[in-house]
């Protein structure tokens, strides 16, 4: 059985809950005490140690006789100093003051809160509230007892309940309004508390009406802004997590401080939002950082949600108009961070918003960021390596942190470190679809003629340039606002295009992401294109240089629309086109047949660099380069005789050696040139060419041997 002392004057130790709480424990008390006397006046239980469990005779005998006795209302002594505790409460500008005023609260609200509250930080009391709900498993407050404690009604309108501040619980055993129970709501816990890390009230200008569209290609860059718009009014910002958990929502002090706390969900964002007078952010589009995901722009208008109950633990995105509606009618800014093209499909007729376009942070912001994230860990790194590493690294703020965070464990400020991390941060973003090609080579491993590698170097120019180009000369206007630099490498296969790339990026210290068709191209209808948008959005977000090896899988010509597969072929070389376009980076196409390329590619192609197969002086230096100095290589081996005897390029110089020294090493010998010879021969076989006296010459026994 509940049971409850007779003289009852205080439950639980004087310095439980916050300070604030404390002037109430003696009314509280005093009051809970009265509803007990109250129970027992109704009930009589005697030493009925079942009641609660079962309804005896004698119980419902006592319900049902007059009693006009029994004490009803609140007493004038209670009410009287309940009235003025919460006039010292408002005075003394304590939480419940401000909760109260925020959101215009009656008494019996209040004392909902403060009942709430106490119940929770001194567990002793529930054992009385459980008695007054005359069931031992009900240990909340009730409606019921929050009206008899007020001595007035409380209704599901009321602000407190229809804001979402208490949450009633009801259950099987207790269905009825007036016997369910009441929960502080998490955020309002923390605040009531003072354990909410936003802290206390704030001065802040009226709210800015409507809603604000924060329009980004990334969503580190739409934080970013509205982090700046609610510095500017002074506010904090709360942040809405990804729905279905696993994300946060980070709290940013209005000063642009550190992220402390989560959150999860829209509703209790937006109720702590409220709490604090702060802005909030909802992410509307259903990626972010290059995840992929249903955007729920697409499916604005298809929900027959009726509307955002603004206390509810709501775990997704706002997807209808009277959600968009519920949210413009906020008394706090409420920022929406959406993906580009998406405000013209949202429902926003009627409501009162303005649409920002977010552009991405330039090299000099950039910079600003890398010097604050490196100081904020106490280093200091030079000037020139950050301007450096700022220009070739597009990342936004987040990314510019997590690469600051890498290089202080790391202890190395140097630029190789601080492109390094920044690589590594490129490469999560395109993980899955692209793979990282290693730049083990340099310049003066490249074997091409001179024009070649002067176009080349041009391409190395342009790229390093491009930010002083595009942003300081002011071409990127002219450039329809894109800053991509599109270049095309063709030519027979082994040329060395893949390479001249990888030695570009290499240069430049830029990762080179080679795109894996078998991860993008998908069978399912729009799939491909999906997969492609991650992979340049991750590429954009980051600076990596994305290269298209045999392009044109992808890239290849649209033809007469015969049937569906035709149509939707088109459709994908029309998307590739369009992003191409609007694509803010480097993007290399690789193609053995670049006449098999659509016609619209090369308008947008800034450079075009042919590989032609190498002659033989050219030749003659791949296979002077073949064989590292670790090779043991015998003195026969004449790379000029080998460089007239068959035309090879160099990928199959490569192959050709690889085989060779493959052959010298099972042998235990140094690599001859019976050895070389046998691996050209085997190559040639390879490619179906049968050797001949005018290829190998004097070699051709050698060329033979092993044949069947």
């Amino acid at each position: 059985m509940v049971a409850v002392d007779e003289g009852l004057t205080q439950v639980g130790p004087p310095g439980t809950g916050p300070a604030w709480l404390g002037t109430w424990r003696g009314w509280l008390d005093d009051a809970l005490a009265r509803e007990v006397q109250r129970m027992r006046a109704r009930y009589q239980p005697g030493a009925d140690e079942l009641r609660g469990i079962y309804i005896s005779d004698a119980q419902v005998d006592a319900l049902l006789a007059d009693r006009p006795g029994e004490p009803t209302g609140l007493d004038a002594d209670l009410a009287g100093r309940r009235d003025a505790l919460l006039v010292a409460a408002w005075q003394q500008d304590t939480p419940l003051a401000r909760v109260a005023q925020r959101f215009g609260l009656g008494p019996v609200e209040q004392v909902g809160l403060v009942l709430a509250l106490a119940a929770e930080v001194d567990p002793a009391r529930q054992a009385v509230l459980a008695y007054l709900n005359d069931d031992p498993a009900r240990r909340l407050p009730s409606v019921a007892t929050v009206e008899a404690l007020a001595g007035l009604p409380l209704e599901p309108t009321h602000p407190v309940l229809a804001d979402g501040l208490l949450l009633a619980v009801r259950s099987p055993a207790a269905p009825l309004w007036r016997t369910a129970g009441l929960v502080l709501a998490d955020p309002v816990r923390a605040y009531l508390r003072g354990t909410d890390p936003l802290g206390g009230p704030r001065e802040v200008p009226p709210r800015r009406v409507g809603l604000v569209l924060l329009e980004s290609r990334t969503s580190v860059d739409a934080a970013l802004a509205a982090e700046q718009l609610a510095a500017h009014d002074g506010r904090a910002l709360v942040r809405v997590g990804h729905p279905g958990g696993g994300a946060d929502a980070g709290v940013t002090g209005g000063a642009g401080g550190a992220d402390a706390g989560l959150t999860w969900g829209l509703g209790p964002a937006l109720l702590r939002a409220r709490l604090h007078d702060a802005a909030l952010l909802v992410p509307v589009a259903g990626a972010t950082g290059g995840d992929a995901g249903v955007d729920p722009a697409d499916s604005w208008g298809a929900s027959t949600g009726s509307g955002l109950g603004l206390g509810a633990a709501a775990g997704r995105y706002p997807t209808t108009g009277a959600e968009l509606a519920a949210l413009a009618d906020c008394d706090i800014p409420v920022l929406l961070e959406v993906r580009p093209g998406a405000v013209a499909r949202m429902p926003l007729a009627g409501l009162d918003h303005q649409h920002l376009v977010v552009d991405r942070p330039g090299p000099h912001i950039r910079e600003a960021l890398w010097q604050a994230a490196l100081a904020g860990h106490g280093l200091v790194a030079d000037p020139s390596d950050v301007a450096t590493v700022a220009q070739l690294f597009a990342l936004g703020p987040g990314q510019v942190r997590a690469a600051a965070a890498v290089v202080a464990r790391g202890g190395d400020t140097g630029h190789a470190a601080l492109a390094g991390a920044a690589r590594d941060q490129v490469a999560q973003g395109v993980a899955g679809l692209a793979e990282r090609v290693r730049a083990e080579v340099g310049w003066d491993d490249l074997v091409l003629p001179a024009p070649v590698a002067a176009r080349l170097r041009s391409l190395e120019a342009a790229i390093r340039m491009r930010h002083q180009v595009f942003d300081d000369w002011g071409l990127a206007r002219l450039a329809g606002g894109h800053r991509s630099i599109r270049a095309l490498f063709s030519g027979p296969s082994g040329t060395g295009k893949t390479m001249a790339a990888s030695v570009v990026a290499g240069s430049l210290g830029l990762a080179l992401h080679r795109v894996d068709l078998s991860a993008v191209v998908s069978k399912y209808i729009g799939e491909t294109e999906k997969n492609l948008a991650r992979v340049f959005h991750a590429a954009e977000d980051g600076g990596a240089i994305l290269f298209f090896d045999e392009a044109d899988a992808l890239f290849g010509k649209r033809t007469e629309v015969r049937d569906a597969h035709d149509r939707y072929a088109n459709i994908e070389t029309s998307f590739l086109l369009q992003r191409m376009e609007s694509f803010d980076g480097v993007v290399v196409l690789a193609s053995n047949l670049a006449g098999n390329l659509d016609e619209a590619f090369a308008r947008r192609i800034h450079v075009h660099v042919e590989f032609p197969a190498p002659d033989q002086r050219l030749r003659e230096q791949l296979w002077v380069r073949a064989f590292p100095p670790a090779v043991p290589v015998a003195s026969d081996v004449d790379p000029a005789v080998l460089a007239g005897m068959v035309a090879l390029t160099g990928g199959e110089v490569r192959t050709a050696a690889l085989t060779a020294a493959f052959a010298a090493a099972q042998e235990g010998a140094a690599v001859s040139m019976a050895h070389v010879v046998r691996a050209v021969a085997r190559l040639r076989r390879q490619q179906g060419k049968v050797p001949s006296a005018a290829e190998f010459g004097s070699y051709l026994h050698l060329a033979r041997e092993g044949e069947a």
